[in-house]
């Protein structure tokens, strides 16, 4: 079998031609249980790639080597990288790659041995074909472009400042929050010149814990401009750059910031402690990191995008230095895919000790939610309680607008005047791109109609030499809202305001405008930013709630790269980018305060701790509705209520892998599975829990650890969902410290609509009195199904009989009826020179190790099924299919494939189409007799298999059985058919019957 290369992509069906009568069922995307990915539906090309060996890298190797001791981290430590263990594994580790690079005659652009094992290269695609098909060589996988997602001063809000705030409360003062940690910044570098990142005073009480843990290092650069490159201090104490494909000639070849996005980051995490902000030559008041007194190394890995290359190399760097926390606000991918080298490399961080926060991305409000591992921390993007304010004044009006500006008067045009002679008016009023004529605006104040991102417009007019955007709504929006600091100095105003503004400057020969600094207002808050993106996740079959928890992402005052802000050192900036670091600088908060604590004890903290109420005592809201926990989460954190959580929810890498290889993702890392298990998603050691399909009743198991100081006694506090009850095994226990206690949830659907996500909690609550001490919260997150029934059956023998068992999701009638049986058609060909090659599913044609079969099948199918068998070829035969939708013009679309190790490979898909199988041998005797069996099942009782009883009354959860006869069937055979089933008439699924004889 060969090594793992790409993911299975199951291409959806887009178009079909239209039958003669109603459309046949819809293709569904396939996904096949485990795929030999050297024969994934895709090609090889020519491109970057990151290599992954087959030995566990320095993060998770717990021995096994002759002569070389485990490696990994104890629960709740980091490696020790000077131990001669950690040198020695290390060695070895190079010295593998070494013999793979040089075997294999390829340049490695980065070497990896911390958390992932492996090395990065540009590669041809016979190259790339070459190394997935070695037994060194665990994954070969394309690299992927991220891309970033992307103060009001957020401390008091979150409760670390003031009086009772967690800094005075934890630390005795602000200037000791987050001593001894490190926060590693993954980002576009870092500006070091920031007042927010100068040096701290000496002597630094937590030094000698600093120097214990630091192994990094300051890279200057090798800018050609020496004011390019940089310096650092005793806050920056580290940076890095990285650039596998050699973009950095278009930018700083330095850590140093040419974006901003990643000084705003940094110094959101980790900013010093109330320095002065200054925009536009005015005092605004000043800002603070949520982790003042914490260092800040800086991992430049994004040049415009981010090279899933160069994050992974940053992720290693970052713990190979000794960093605690690391902020990742770069987007993945929301899709039902979460394993890749990122997500990898991030495992291993996170087994290494190192707490990981990542932005939940910017493309809400559907299912898109990013970052769907249960290893890193996944945060959503809120408003808080202050925002900017200032009035612009024309003419004898003045009105309210958002922004951050300091005093200022503009002569001003709207931007349709501002246009090149000839440019479509709509256009123009939304300053689309090359639209504005340098003639026409220079020196003025532009007026665009919102239409396009405020970034794109605003450079649109610094680059044509005006001094100042201001948007106007395009439709009623309400009373503007958007604050952002560009390249230009940025107001909004809303639809009313903007339209009376447009007319007043169309009226006047030389219009001017004047506007008042900003000054800061309160609002109720948090709400759920539109922007922000949600769940359900869409990986593990949506068993798990992501985002974990929401901070502020909206108005968010840090440190910027004065290049491109209008000279300024601070901007406000929106974006679950901005929210992400909130996060990592209260972990690093928890990490300060509690040395020994693993990522996962620090996120259960924030997690259960949070709450879901606004200011007034109102539901968070997302727009006019109540936000529900696929948009927060846990809950809004709470900064204080963090560092005494009571109780937390613990879980190991070992759990990880076992939660992997019970999502569709397990023949990503099947070695793993066969060695450790699998667990159901659900029952992950999780901080929240969701049952994506209930059927009647589900039990899950969750267990905690008392982490105070103290003997304590919990009670139950339950929020059943709607339509739900919600029962548990244990309503109290008593744990002293150290102690854990494990209990089971028993969710029960009573009258919940199938198919409709509803939400509860349980809460344990620890009183003294009528005193409630500690409050540890999960969301329950469920949605109920009908039927629990085997999806697959098979038998033997040309007669037999047995019984079905299943449980019932509802109170009720259940009917089952039969669809077949009928005998496969078998079809034999022979087959020569198998090459083990990645098949071509671009442009499959046939070949001496490749035979195709065409079969059209009717639109009242059951089902269509096309299978191979190890048991029907020698040994060591590896057979794979390939399947077609042929349209009417007799074009080939793939809809599905199956290419595991071996010969047993089964696609299963919808009548009424035509399709084309094309039968590949990747590996096997030359010649081989190849067998293909296909069968189109009627939707209709052959009188060979007979069900009874046809129809049972049911109870919810209930158990339900079903006898099954079968006769007459021909010998040598191989017999499919279904058992279909209704719920009080209403279809809700089958079980596939195979019978063999």
């Amino acid at each position: 079998m060969a090594a793992a290369s790409v993911p299975l992509v199951v291409i959806a069906l887009t178009t079909a031609a239209s039958p003669a009568a109603a459309e046949p069922p819809a293709l569904p995307e396939i996904t096949p249980q485990y795929f030999k990915e050297a024969s994934a539906p895709i090609e090889y090309e020519d491109g970057y790639y990151v290599v992954q060996l087959a030995a566990d890298p320095i993060a998770t190797y717990e021995g096994g080597e002759a002569g070389l001791a485990a490696t990994a981290p104890a629960e709740g430590d980091t490696i020790d990288f000077s131990t001669g263990a950690v040198e020695e594994y290390g060695d070895f580790l190079a010295e593998e790659r070494a013999d793979v690079i040089a075997e294999h005659d390829v340049d490695a652009l980065a070497e990896y041995d911390t958390v992932i094992n492996g090395f990065a290269a540009h590669l041809s695609a016979a190259e790339a074909e070459e190394l997935a098909a070695s037994d060194d060589v665990l994954a070969v996988i394309p690299d992927v472009i991220y891309q970033t997602t992307g103060a009001v001063d957020a401390t008091k809000f979150l409760d670390v400042a003031g009086k009772n705030g967690a800094w005075e409360e934890e630390f005795g003062s602000s200037k000791r929050a987050g001593e001894g940690v490190i926060v590693g910044v993954l980002d576009t570098g870092i500006w070091p010149e920031n007042p927010a990142l100068a040096a701290l005073p000496e002597p630094r009480p937590d030094q000698a814990t600093i120097d214990a843990k630091w192994n990094g290092e300051c890279e200057t650069g090798e800018d050609e401009d020496p004011a390019g490159n940089i310096e650092c201090n005793n806050k920056l104490i580290g940076a890095r750059w990285f650039d596998a494909r050699g973009v950095s000639a278009d930018s700083y070849a330095s850590p140093r910031d040419a974006d901003g996005h990643g000084t705003h980051t940094a110094t959101t995490a980790a900013g010093n402690y109330k320095t002065k902000v200054k925009v536009d030559g005015k005092n605004i008041g000043t800002f603070s990191g949520l982790a003042p007194a914490a260092r800040v190394a800086a991992y430049k890995v994004c040049w415009g995008g981010c090279s899933g290359l160069d994050l992974v190399a940053g992720i290693e760097a970052a713990v190979d230095d000794g960093v605690d926390v690391i902020n990742f606000s770069i987007g993945s991918t929301g899709t039902p895919e979460f394993l890749d080298s990122v997500s990898i490399a991030f495992f291993n961080a996170a087994a290494a000790g190192v707490f990981v926060a990542a932005s939940a991305g910017n493309d809400g409000p559907t299912s898109t939610v990013d970052h769907q591992e249960p290893w890193v921390t996944t945060v959503a993007a809120s408003t808080h309680d202050q925002t900017f304010r200032t009035e612009l004044e024309f003419g004898r009006d003045e009105v309210d607008a958002a922004g951050m500006v300091g005093k200022a008067n503009w002569y001003v045009k709207n931007a349709v005047d501002a246009a090149y002679d000839g440019t479509d008016p709509a256009a123009a009023a939304t300053c689309n791109a090359d639209t504005l004529d340098p003639e026409k605006t220079e020196g003025f104040a532009i007026v665009c109609v919102r239409g396009n991102l405020f970034t794109d417009n605003a450079n649109q007019v610094a680059a044509a030499g005006g001094v100042a955007l201001i948007v106007v709504d395009q439709f009623e929006r309400g009373p503007a809202n958007t604050v952002t600091s560009q390249a230009v100095p940025v107001l909004s105003l809303s639809y009313t305001d903007g339209q009376d503004l447009q007319a007043w400057i169309d009226s006047k020969g030389n219009p001017r405008v004047s506007v008042e600094t900003s000054e800061l207002e309160y609002q109720n808050a948090p709400s759920m930013a539109a922007f922000s993106s949600n769940g359900p996740a869409l990986s593990a079959e949506q068993n798990l709630l992501k985002p974990d928890i929401t901070a502020p992402g909206v108005e968010v005052v840090a440190g910027v790269t004065p290049d491109n802000h209008a000279g300024n050192d601070f901007a406000t900036n929106q974006g679950t980018s901005m929210a992400s670091p909130h996060i990592a600088g209260l972990a690093a908060l928890l990490k300060s305060a509690n040395p020994d604590w693993s990522p996962m004890a620090i996120k259960s903290a924030i997690m259960t701790t949070s709450y879901q109420t606004d200011q007034d005592g109102n539901p968070i809201q997302r727009g006019t509705e109540d936000a529900t926990p696929f948009d927060f989460g846990a809950g809004h954190a709470d900064g204080a209520g963090m560092l005494d959580p009571g109780l937390v929810y613990e879980s190991t890498p070992v759990e990880w892998i076992q939660y992997i290889c019970g999502t569709p993702e397990a023949y990503k890392i099947q070695s793993n599975c066969d060695a450790l298990g699998s667990m159901e998603p659900s029952q992950l050691n999780y901080p929240s829990i969701t049952v994506a399909e209930l059927t009647g009743s589900y039990d899950v198991s969750r267990t905690v650890t008392n982490v105070s100081d103290k003997k304590a006694t919990y009670k139950a506090d339950i929020t059943a969902p709607a339509g739900f009850e919600v029962s548990v095994d244990v309503e109290q226990f008593t744990l002293k410290p150290g102690e854990s206690a494990t209990y089971t949830l028993t969710v029960t659907r009573t009258d919940a609509a199938f198919g409709d996500w509803a939400f509860g909690d349980i809460t344990w609550v620890e009183k003294k009195g009528t005193r409630t001490v500690h409050e540890v919260r999960s969301p329950i997150v469920v949605k109920p199904t009908q039927l629990a029934a085997a999806d697959e059956v098979s038998f033997t023998g040309a007669s037999g009989a047995t019984t079905l068992a299943g449980v019932a999701g509802f109170d009720g009638s259940l009917s089952a009826s039969v669809s077949g049986l009928v005998a496969s058609d078998a079809r034999t060909a022979t087959l020569t020179d198998p090459d083990s090659g990645t098949f071509p599913a671009a442009d499959p044609q046939e070949n001496s190790h490749v035979v195709s079969y065409e079969f059209t099948t009717p639109e009242d199918a059951a089902l269509v099924r096309f299978a191979t068998f190890d048991e029907e070829h020698p040994t060591g035969t590896d057979l794979d299919l390939f399947v077609y939708l042929k349209d009417a013009d007799g074009s080939l679309t793939l809809v599905a494939n199956s290419a595991s190790g071996g010969s047993n490979e089964t696609v299963t898909l919808p009548g009424g189409y035509t399709f084309v199988v094309f039968v590949d041998e990747w590996a096997g005797p030359s010649p081989l007799e190849a067998t293909l069996h296909a069968w189109v099942v009627p939707g209709a009782d052959e009188g060979n298999l007979s069900v009874s009883p046809a129809e049972q009354d049911v109870v919810l959860a209930g158990d339900f059985s079903l006898d099954l006869a079968w006769s007459g069937l021909a010998a040598d055979s191989r017999y499919l058919g279904t058992i279909d089933y209704a719920a009080d008439g209403a279809a809700v699924g089958s079980t596939v019957v195979s019978i063999g004889t």
